[in-house]
């Protein structure tokens, strides 16, 4: 492993005890109008994008699956809630927040370093990784999993419709019969997979934007490279979560 890469681990495992050290000044107004603020650009924001997407992923899997397998079959309950609910739903709704806000959290902190905010909340005594880093560390690792329960309503609804309309059967049996075979265990699993994935993707987009170099291209390369690095942990993480899923059943 290269230097530089050591110490980009190094860093992520820094922020990672700096938002386990200092999570409590959330409760100060300051802070907590800040973490709102996130969420709100993280997640409800998001909410359209994701209205649609889901709306469109849920119906084509359930009418694929339906017409390679059969809409009666347990096989193909189970596989919208294993690969819809549980796999595309986490996976597909941090995407989307990587696409929309990763990005955007490393070049606002990247703007604001080149214009020396950070040094001007010092000598106002606010201590700047408080309040820019850690409302939005947080703020992502409580606005991607709201995001993707949002995704998993959406499309299991437009699914059951799709099944519904093309095979004529009525929506509260192919609602009951998915019902009758959902995990409740998994559909949190599913959730504390999304809090890790924005956890990490906002602790990368954090490094990135407060520790790139001065300057436009200094701008630009911590929004590409918090995406990109934002992009592969989020597969790291969904990754490990199958294998923990294939070690438990």
């Amino acid at each position: 492993m290269s230097p530089l890469a050591r110490g980009r681990i190094a860093a992520y495992l820094g922020l990672i005890w700096f938002v386990g050290s200092r999570h409590r000044e959330l409760r100060r107004p300051l802070l907590r109008e800040q973490l709102y603020r996130q969420i709100h650009g993280a997640g409800v924001a998001a909410l359209p994008v994701i209205g649609v997407l889901a709306m469109l992923t849920g119906a084509a899997a359930a009418t694929q699956l339906s017409a390679l397998i059969g809409g009666d079959s347990d096989l193909t309950q189970r596989m919208l809630f294993l690969g819809l609910f549980y796999e595309l739903a986490p996976l597909l709704s941090a995407l989307v927040v990587v696409a929309r806000s990763s990005a955007g959290i490393a070049s606002e902190l990247a703007v604001m370093r080149l214009h020396d905010e950070f040094t001007a909340l010092r000598r106002l005594g606010v201590p700047p990784a408080d309040y820019l880093l850690l409302p939005r560390i947080v703020g992502m690792a409580i606005a991607l999993p709201a995001v993707t329960a949002c995704f998993q309503a959406v499309s299991i609804g437009s699914g059951w419709l799709a099944t519904a309309l093309v095979e004529g059967r009525p929506l509260a049996e192919a609602a009951g019969r998915f019902l009758d075979l959902a995990d409740p265990w998994l559909a949190l699993l599913s959730l504390v997979k999304s809090a890790l994935m924005g956890a990490a993707v906002g602790i990368i987009a954090c490094h990135h934007g407060s520790s790139g170099t001065r300057g436009s291209q200094g701008i630009s390369g911590a929004a590409m490279q918090s995406v990109g690095t934002g992009l592969i942990a989020v597969f790291v993480i969904d990754v490990i979560f199958a294998l923990l899923l294939y070690v438990l059943r």
